[in-house]
């Protein structure tokens, strides 16, 4: 499959942090480690060797998970979707249900419900190789959505911030919200303006309440 060079640089950079989870993070025994392997060999055309390779205690629950996100992305809202933008989608929603973002439907939150423990796991992997990591933080950048700019961060090799749980969820929480700050909302902005988080995300801020 031909991909533009965006295109290109999202499957390249999600290939690399794919490669780097299964090697540094034992990556191979996290159901989304498999959901993002086999959605890559989709769009490669290599789907059945990669079947082949996933743990046998794992195999119910991935075919389970890949059924509610394959009829979330068949939606015909979703379906006319490149499939890169599906398989980058697939971290975005999963992110925003970690942070139990007001943004999240209902739907969402059935479908992608993934841990952030393997989520953050997943980001320290994409970091690893720095000039990929850069190339990723280079394209979300240069998209607006609110929901972009935050992996643009998250993947920001050169940002003083030490990568959690509790650090992606309060800047996806601040970052996907609207409206005045609650008073939680301004405790995670406290909390991660001590580093360059916040900048590195977004020049301008909600106002506070």
């Amino acid at each position: 499959m031909a991909l533009a060079d965006t295109s290109l640089i999202l499957f390249d950079g999600m290939r690399s942090a794919l490669d780097s989870w299964a090697a540094r993070f034992q990556g191979e025994r996290e159901l989304l480690y498999w959901l993002l392997r086999l959605k890559v060999s989709e769009i490669a055309g290599d789907t059945y060797r990669e079947e082949s390779r996933v743990p046998q205690d794992l195999r119910g629950p991935l075919a389970a998970l890949r059924q509610r996100t394959d009829s979330y992305w068949g939606d015909i809202r979703y379906a006319a979707l490149e499939p890169v933008t599906q398989l980058w989608g697939t971290i975005v929603n999963a992110v925003r249900v970690a942070a139990q973002s007001g943004r999240a439907t209902d739907v969402q939150k059935r479908t992608f419900d993934i841990p952030a423990a393997s989520l953050v796991t997943f980001f320290l992997a994409a970091r690893e190789r720095m000039e990929v990591a850069d190339s990723l933080y280079h394209a979300f950048k240069a998209m607006p959505a609110p929901e972009c700019q935050a992996l643009g961060a998250l993947l920001n090799v050169h940002v003083d911030a030490r990568l959690d749980a509790g650090t992606m969820i309060r800047l996806v929480r601040l970052l996907d919200h609207e409206g005045p700050m609650s008073p939680e909302e301004t405790e995670d902005l406290a909390a991660i303006s001590k580093t360059h988080l916040v900048d590195a995300a977004f020049s301008g801020l909600r106002a506070h309440a």
